[in-house]
């Protein structure tokens, strides 16, 4: 008889912990993949999303992307690659940026990628967004945008590669080819074309803070031409010879680019105030809202391809935020540039700006405490006290 009853223990425990598990596998499903956006983003397709092969060949929005202005046109707009957890990274930021402040005025999405990205990793990016809300993908991206520069020798490349292997991606063949896209190549593509507008965003990084204002408009309305969240110091050993070339481009364009003397100019940002060299201080520009018409420019592209054409991206191992930065320096002023005080963001779980105003910080995941503003490593006093006036405040997150 006590086996009889522990028998039925047994069944009964068994027949709960099952039905528990179906429980926390729907919930799972309910948060993650909203299914009645997977349906409609299938269409008609009667197979269940999560089964294999049950994914439809995605197909991109029409040209020109529903925008939610008639007087200008903006995006968000990143470089993914088409790994799992990279897909991972990507629906976690868009569902914040989405929840943040992308839910009260429904701008587009445009992703690139070197890579062949799947049905499925587009679908599941895709269903992060409202309907009405266009997602565009241009992955493949060729030779034209992602590889070497026709005056690269490929072999003094691939010997500065084993030179910097214990450098930070300094061993990395993709890592050069993202940053010459992404420093100026990505410009030009015809996806971006019809933009005012771009919101570089990155997988995996964080907006912990409610955003009750439109930064598009922001910049536009305030004239801004570049914006951005931290700055910090670069690693010296891999941009050894990028200063001097950039000098050498400014006196060769002494005509064009702001005056040393010019004390509106960005130049106090970037020189270090004993030795007057280059203190390596730049913005980092994987949250930057910036006008196009600054970055697609011709004096902008014309530096381009003269930091192109020196080869220092394959060479030595220069970066995008720094090469974008000292591109700035040469050609915009003090107030072309916005700080984000006021939108709270995170990167890998360490580089954080929390907003200063209780108002706003009250309500995001972050303390100003935390804060890589105050960092030894941050650049953002530097920014400040080479004569930047502070930082300008949308009025309804006062």
């Amino acid at each position: 008889m006590a086996s009889i009853q522990s028998f039925k223990r047994r069944t009964i425990l068994r027949i709960v912990g099952f039905l528990s598990f179906l429980l926390l596998c729907s919930f799972v499903i309910w948060t993650y993949i909203p299914l009645d956006r997977v349906a409609s983003s299938l269409g008609k397709n009667k197979h269940h999303p999560l089964i294999v092969n049950a994914w439809p060949p995605y197909e991109n929005p029409q040209q020109p992307l529903r925008q939610p202005h008639d007087n200008f046109n903006a995006a968000y707009v990143t470089f993914i690659k088409g790994d799992s957890a990279s897909l991972a990274g990507l629906r976690m930021t868009i569902r914040q940026i989405e929840f943040s402040v992308n839910k009260e005025h429904h701008y587009p999405y445009i992703i690139f990628s070197n890579e062949e990205l799947s049905d499925e990793f587009k679908h599941l990016a895709n269903v992060m967004t409202p309907d009405d809300i266009d997602v565009a993908f241009y992955d493949k991206l060729d030779n034209e945008y992602y590889g070497y520069a026709n005056s690269t020798d490929q072999k003094e490349a691939e010997a500065a590669r084993i030179r910097m292997n214990e450098t930070l991606f300094g061993d990395s063949e993709d890592y050069r080819f993202s940053s010459r896209f992404m420093a100026g190549l990505m410009f030009r593509h015809p996806a971006l074309k019809d933009l005012d507008y771009i919101w570089r965003f990155e997988g995996g990084t964080e907006y912990i803070c409610p955003v009750n204002f439109d930064p598009f408009a922001f910049m536009k309305d305030t004239g801004k031409k570049v914006s951005f969240s931290i700055a910090l110091y670069e690693y010296e050993e891999t941009i050894p010879s990028l200063f001097s070339n950039v000098m050498k481009f400014a006196s060769e364009n002494s005509d064009i680019v702001q005056s040393t003397d010019n004390p509106k100019s960005l130049w106090d940002f970037v020189i270090d105030d004993d030795s007057q060299g280059f203190n390596k201080c730049h913005f980092w520009n994987n949250f930057q809202i910036a006008d196009m018409n600054f970055f697609r420019g011709e004096l902008y592209q014309r530096y381009f391809d003269f930091i192109d054409n020196s080869n220092g991206i394959f060479y030595e191992r220069w970066g995008d935020p720094v090469i974008q930065t000292l591109g700035m320096i040469l050609f915009l002023e003090k107030s072309d540039i916005q700080f984000w005080e006021n939108i709270g963001y995170r990167v890998a779980d360490y580089f954080t700006h929390c907003p200063s105003n209780k108002m706003i910080y009250k309500h995001c995941s972050c303390r100003p405490s935390q804060n890589f503003d105050y960092d030894g490593y941050s650049c953002l006093r530097k920014f400040f006290s080479s004569g930047n006036e502070i930082f300008s405040l949308p009025q309804s997150t006062l």
